[in-house]
């Protein structure tokens, strides 16, 4: 097992992830201002 590719794996899957949250988040702040 290599874990160094699994964790860059995991990060890569945890950027796609909270990309999108993060967009949205930002979004409403922008909206409450």
């Amino acid at each position: 097992m290599n874990f160094e590719l699994l964790l860059q794996l995991v990060v890569l899957l945890l950027v796609i992830g909270a990309g999108p949250i993060v967009i949205v988040a930002l979004s409403l702040r922008g909206g409450k201002l």
